[in-house]
């Protein structure tokens, strides 16, 4: 097990009794993970291990059947407590570059809307086919509004990607309302007919997602 510390790259597939990824190990130097046909596996991380996966800069989950969760929290409840702070949160997956998500039809969000703020270096964002998907960031029962910004940016963002999400309202789901992706290139949205955020272009160039709220 010592030998997996240095571990870069990591690919898991075609494991369907797999329910955790691991227990009690660091992969501080990990920048890759694929996980893909691990049926019944329910979440890929707990709280406390990705305060460890500073260096990850690929995350790509395909064809998981019973992903409910992206982040799990952790049984024990000190180490919850210690993510739930702000600044902790915001300083997860500091480095990622490239989510991909496919087949993953019990999943319903990505990550905690506290979390965009520290996803700074996200280039390519793409979710596809998740039945039950609802956002891509979700609402946080442990979040106040007033320790959530009410604009977010994804700096580095270059590509969007969302297609055949039949159930996804918007974007963003709970105290926030409106991001800004200022290098955005690419953007597709392909049937996902409940979304009701607007994608529009700002005077300055870039590119803006909004929820829409409709006045009866």
């Amino acid at each position: 097990m010592q030998g997996l510390t240095n571990l870069e790259t990591l690919r898991l597939e075609s494991l369907p009794d797999l329910r955790c990824l691991w227990k009690g190990l660091v992969l501080s130097k990990l920048t890759t993970l694929e996980v893909v046909k691990c049926k019944r596996l329910t979440h890929v991380f707990t709280c406390s291990m990705i305060v460890s996966l500073v260096q990850l800069k690929v995350l790509k989950i395909l064809s998981c059947e019973e992903l409910e969760q992206i982040i799990a929290r952790d049984n024990d409840d000190e180490n919850n407590q210690i993510f739930l702070g702000d600044h902790l949160r915001s300083l997860c997956f500091p480095n990622l570059c490239e989510i991909e998500i496919k087949d993953c039809n019990k999943l319903k969000s990505l990550f905690p809307i506290a979390m965009a703020s520290g996803l700074s270096n996200l280039q390519i964002l793409r979710v596809t086919k998740a039945s039950q998907f609802l956002g891509v960031f979700g609402q946080d029962d442990q979040a106040s509004p007033v320790n959530v910004e009410k604009e977010m940016v994804l700096p580095n963002l270059r590509e969007l990607s969302l297609e055949k999400l039949s159930s996804i309202v918007c974007f963003s789901f709970g105290w926030c309302d409106y991001f800004l992706f200022p290098h955005l290139e690419k953007l597709e949205v392909h049937q996902c007919p409940k979304l009701t955020t607007k994608f529009a272009t700002t005077p300055d160039g870039s590119m803006s997602a909004r929820l829409e709220v409709l006045l009866i």
